[in-house]
């Protein structure tokens, strides 16, 4: 290992559950190899560059200066999108294993990949702590090879093992840094003895399967990280693909979260003046949702709310995008299932509209507003294709809103072939990146700030005539002759 220091709502008619759960949380650093388009060794940092404009746009966290935001730029099959999905399969293997062939995962710019280590590696913050988690994977044999966990020093330069285990092999466990505790060691290693052999789950994903128990007897001991790095991956990582958004169901459970989205949205030109929650008709719900998925929401909501009772929690609800609809489905008491819907009012208009009847550009601005909205819990959203159905002003605007004026140290990643973002009016050098693919090769990954540019240059005009690299590579499609044959 070469290591250097430093719920989803789908719009195709999926459903999510529950309220995100995060705290003192970020991405500091991601790498990967022999992965898709990705053959050596590709790094995504966080770590804010040499610039000294917009010191705003950064995060101090213990000297350690973090961006706040990312933007990756491209042309078409460059591999931008390639590396969300790198990150996407990580967090998958992390959360339950292997489950699928991977064979065809490995970079095939090259036979001898085939038979090459792929390589995921996350550096994140947690509590004000730096970690390092990653592993090795054989993907054309769907085979986990090895694993660690490494807390990271910044100040004195250097990295003090966790655990660290390879397939077949006895674990490497740092009884130091569990306090010696003889109880807590002994259990992690019969723990690991009983997967030891096991290539398609992580040793992560088995200290949190059913290890509640170990967590509330020592939760005072560093045995806990294991189970903050997992949360990280289920709460904090949070990737949105083109075709799907956020649950945003929380935000519009109260007339003080209703207020907010008011505001924002009218600050993006839509033409909407207020947002509403309105009771829906049950059948109308029946009617658009076919009855086993239907069914089993409905248990699911039911179990949640007995199990919020026993906890004091929240009041469960579900939110659901269907035949272009949003529907809130809310547990208000053991007997009451109350179902909502969202419509909308437009200026100089006293109509109400569906929310089907809205542009596509601003239903995806209402998948999106909890990246705004957000200032409770510190979350790292990934968007590949920001500007999907957006307008260039309103992806614009978002980025704008997003760095200047939430109030917390989340952070947003976001792929885009939106030239107006770049503009050192909005960005700094070190937030803007590039993925670049020469004709049948590999994909590389490089920060505008190898090339130093001054603030005062026109970067999109020197992007689009590919300065940077990361864009097309046009061949002619219908070659023009030679002057002979012109004359002929």
């Amino acid at each position: 290992m070469n290591k250097k220091l430093i719920k989803n709502i789908d719009i195709c008619e999926k459903i999510t559950y529950n309220i995100f759960e995060g705290g003192n949380e970020m991405l500091i650093r991601f790498r990967t190899s022999n992965f898709l388009s990705f053959d050596q060794e590709q790094e995504l940092s966080m770590i804010a560059g040499n610039t000294k404009k917009k010191e705003n746009h950064l995060i101090d966290e213990n000297n350690l200066k973090l961006l706040k935001f990312s933007a990756i730029y491209g042309a078409n099959a460059s591999g931008k999108s390639n590396l969300f999905k790198a990150i996407n399969f990580s967090k998958n293997i992390i959360l339950g294993g292997i489950k699928v062939n991977l064979a065809n995962l490995y970079c095939r710019i090259k036979d001898s990949n085939k038979n090459k280590i792929s390589s995921f590696e996350y550096e994140i913050k947690i509590d004000n702590r730096f970690y390092a988690y990653g592993f090795d994977l054989m993907l054309s044999k769907n085979s986990i090879q090895a694993e660690w966990l490494y807390e990271l020093d910044k100040n004195k330069n250097k990295e003090v093992l966790i655990f660290n285990r390879r397939l077949n092999e006895d674990i490497n466990i740092n009884n130091e840094y569990f306090d010696n505790d003889d109880a807590i060691i002994s259990r992690l290693n019969v723990y690991y003895s009983d997967m030891k052999s096991q290539d398609t789950i992580l040793f992560l994903t088995v200290m949190n399967k059913d290890k509640e128990t170990l967590y509330k007897e020592n939760s005072t001991n560093n045995v806990c990280i294991l189970k903050k790095i997992f949360n990280w991956f289920i709460n904090s990582l949070i990737i949105i693909f083109p075709q799907s958004g956020l649950d945003n169901t929380p935000f519009f459970s109260s007339e003080e979260s209703i207020e907010r989205i008011n505001e924002i949205i009218s600050k993006f030109g839509t033409g909407i003046s207020e947002c509403k929650v309105v009771e829906a008709n049950f059948q109308e719900l029946q009617a658009a949702i076919p009855p086993e998925i239907l069914r089993d929401m409905i248990n699911k909501i039911e179990s949640e709310y007995v199990n919020s009772q026993k906890n004091n929690t929240n009041i469960q609800q579900a939110s659901i995008r269907i035949n272009r609809e949003l529907y809130i489905i809310r547990k208000t008491s053991i007997n009451n299932l109350k179902i909502e819907k969202i419509v909308l009012k437009h200026k100089n208009n006293d109509s109400q509209y569906a929310f089907s009847e809205e542009s596509d550009g601003t239903q995806r601005l209402f998948d999106l507003i909890e990246i705004l909205m957000n200032k409770d819990t510190e979350r790292v959203y990934l968007i590949d294709e920001l500007d999907r159905c957006f307008h260039p002003e309103l992806t614009y605007k978002f980025v704008e809103r997003f760095l200047n004026f939430t109030n917390n140290n989340s952070q947003l990643i976001v792929t885009t072939h939106e030239s107006r973002l770049l503009n050192f009016d909005l960005l700094r050098r070190d937030e803007i990146w590039f993925a670049n693919r020469e004709k049948n090769g590999p994909t590389e990954l490089y920060s505008l700030e190898r090339y130093n540019e001054r603030f005062d240059k026109k970067i999109d005009k020197a992007y689009l005539e590919g300065r940077y690299g990361g864009v097309p590579l046009f061949e002619t499609l219908f070659p023009v002759g030679d002057k002979k044959d012109e004359n002929s």
